[in-house]
């Protein structure tokens, strides 16, 4: 497993070492305060794991609207970098996380002009950049006007999406992947499609998963979670359960589907049962099983790991092209790797 080295503070790029490519992935942490360090492992674990023979470098960013509690502030002050750092021209591609909602409206939360100012800067200035869940929501709200729609129930769980066409990021057209999930609302396959946004992957039940649009560079949009880890969706089921039993939300929560196994389902089933009966029954405490019934491994992990090798290998092809256009003196337009020269998924 490669090492991935932090570059928090340094503001030059490294030199190549030997042969070996090297590539600067900037993380825009905007989840909560009680997700900020779970995010930050998440995605560092998994760019590690995905990394194959390419040196990644990950450097950290906050948006400075976001409010944060008193720790949280000074936990990232010691680690991060502002936002308005990521656009120093020394990133080959970017990350952009999701958030817990705060608004009623997307354009109307606190850090919405950041964040549309770093859509815009990364449409032209990074190889790729992938924006996350709620930031995925943001950025087609801002470049093209397509609108989420609140869903019935949460879609929490672990689904199978199949793959609309050949492409580096999700394999063969037809083949499936397994993707967690855990959203309240989505965008409609349609509206993205009139939109002209590149639809990859897809269910009949759950909708969208992941698409694309070309700009300078190639913007991936995630609407799940393949960063997250076995447990993380215990975790999130609990938190919501924990909301239910206080009395902050009336409906029990949905619990995530594919998730868990047969036995911890009938657990869980009894839970939910007494919590329906009389919540003053269960304690906070009582909920803390729900995470020792999390599975050990995360069946989605492949998955995730091909999928981000792929990404990778896309950015760097892309910045080996700049750079070939660069010393010509030549225009550098990340070109859409999508057609038979795309770069191959190395085999895990």
């Amino acid at each position: 497993m490669m090492a991935l080295e932090h570059l928090l503070t340094k503001r030059t790029r490294p030199e190549q070492r030997s042969a070996r490519r090297t590539v600067t992935i900037g993380l825009v942490n905007n989840m909560g305060d009680e997700a900020l360090k779970v995010t930050e492992r998440q995605f560092g674990g998994l760019l590690s794991r995905s990394a194959g023979d390419v040196d990644v470098q990950l450097r950290l960013f906050a948006l400075k609207g976001t409010p944060r509690s008193r720790w949280a502030s000074e936990y990232i002050a010691a680690r991060y970098e502002p936002a308005c750092a990521a656009m120093d021209g020394e990133l080959d591609a970017l990350i952009i996380t999701g958030a817990q909602p705060r608004a009623t409206r997307l354009n109307e939360e606190s850090y919405w002009e950041e964040l549309i100012e770093l859509i815009e800067w990364a449409k032209e200035n990074t190889a790729s950049t992938i924006l996350s869940c709620l930031a995925a929501h943001a950025g087609v709200l801002h470049i093209d006007g397509v609108e989420r729609c609140p869903l019935p129930e949460k879609c929490s769980g672990v689904f199978a999406f199949q793959a609309h066409r050949d492409h580096p990021l999700i394999g063969a057209q037809g083949c499936a992947r397994l993707v967690p999930h855990s959203r309240y609302n989505g965008v409609r396959q349609d509206d993205l499609q009139l939109a002209g946004y590149d639809v990859l992957t897809s269910s009949p039940e759950h909708g969208v998963d992941s698409f694309t649009k070309s700009f300078g560079s190639q913007l991936v949009f995630l609407q799940g979670h393949p960063e997250y880890e076995a447990v993380s969706l215990a975790r999130e089921y609990r938190r919501d359960m924990g909301l239910y039993v206080r009395g902050d939300i009336d409906r029990s929560p949905a619990r995530p589907k594919g998730y868990f196994t047969a036995e911890a389902e009938t657990e869980l089933r009894a839970l939910e049962r007494q919590a329906c009966e009389d919540r003053r029954r269960l304690t906070l405490e009582d909920l803390t099983k729900i995470d020792a019934l999390a599975p050990t491994e995360a069946s989605w992990r492949n998955a995730a790991i091909s999928f981000y090798r792929g990404w990778i290998e896309l950015i760097t092809t892309a910045t080996c092209r700049r750079s070939a256009s660069a010393s010509q003196n030549e225009p550098a337009l990340f070109q859409n790797v999508s057609g038979p020269r795309a770069p191959s998924i190395a085999p895990l």
